[in-house]
């Protein structure tokens, strides 16, 4: 017999929870369920699976309702589709779901930093650029955004500074790129693009999303989870492509390089003169 896949809606009974996962959708086979659960005699309640919670410990959830997936493939559906692994009906909670996945491919740039190796960069900083473009690009900006104007105080200047934080990280994430074309790595312009994602991502987490949620009713949910379905379903990564130098702009930096050199030159001439 066939492990049947079971969909439970639960709430998370953790009384100081601080990353909003109290209510959510979970996809589990009939075994890793019964194995979950067998934590506690009341059968309502079951050990939160591994990566439910963005605090990284196993909490009690405790299961609203259990029924069996319409879909047979909707465990391997929803792992493919939610950068968290376990979908939402909350645009605020599936958005901070996929922060988890963006700082874990920032905790991957920096691994390869310290190996120095070139084109594992080139990689995963387009996997992270691919990533950024999409969560940031066009589910926050062009689906959550345009939803609250008009609707939270001060919201366009909200937007303003967080719009602000994507463009200076995907900025300084270009620019690094382009140094690893000519075979540089700029540890100081990669540092300051990862230590920027961080912050963003904690103030959005902490401060941007906890406020914004209060003014998105259950009608809006609906929407814009559907919206950020969408953008997942019609978004095309971007390749790597190839790692070789742009002539005009090498052209153009060596032209700068050597003007640079001719003014040095000029001032040690008059200094010494």
């Amino acid at each position: 017999m066939s492990d049947k896949v079971l969909e439970i809606k639960y709430t998370c009974h953790h009384s100081s929870c601080v990353v909003h996962c109290k209510n959510g959708i979970l996809y589990l086979t009939e075994s890793e369920y019964a194995q979950l659960a067998a934590s506690y005699k009341d059968a309502r309640y079951f050990k939160s699976p591994r990566h439910a919670c963005r605090m990284g410990y196993s909490q009690q959830f405790e299961a609203l309702s259990i029924e069996v997936a319409e879909d047979e493939n909707a465990l391997g559906e929803s792992e493919e589709l939610s950068p968290a692994a376990h979908p939402t009906t909350d645009p605020i909670e599936a958005l901070i779901a996929e922060h988890q996945k963006i700082l874990e491919m920032a905790d991957k740039v920096d691994e390869i930093l310290t190996k120095r190796n070139i084109d594992e960069l080139w990689v995963s900083t387009a996997e992270l650029d691919n990533l950024l473009h999409l969560h940031s690009g066009i589910k926050e900006e062009e689906v959550l955004f345009p939803a609250l104007r008009g609707l939270v105080p001060f919201g366009e200047g909200l937007v303003a500074c967080i719009n602000e934080d994507h463009r200076e990280i995907i900025s300084l994430i270009y620019s690094f790129r382009e140094a690893l074309r000519d075979g540089t790595i700029n540890d100081k312009i990669i540092g300051s693009a990862l230590v920027a994602l961080r912050s963003h991502v904690r103030k959005e987490d902490n401060e941007f999303f906890e406020f914004v949620r209060q003014y998105i009713t259950e009608e809006m949910k609906e929407s814009l989870m559907k919206g950020m379905r969408h953008a997942e379903h019609s978004f095309v990564p971007a390749e790597p492509g190839e790692r070789k130098p742009d002539e005009e702009k090498a052209v153009e930096r060596a032209r700068f390089h050597e003007k640079a050199l001719e003014s040095k030159e000029i001032a040690c001439d008059s200094c010494c003169h």
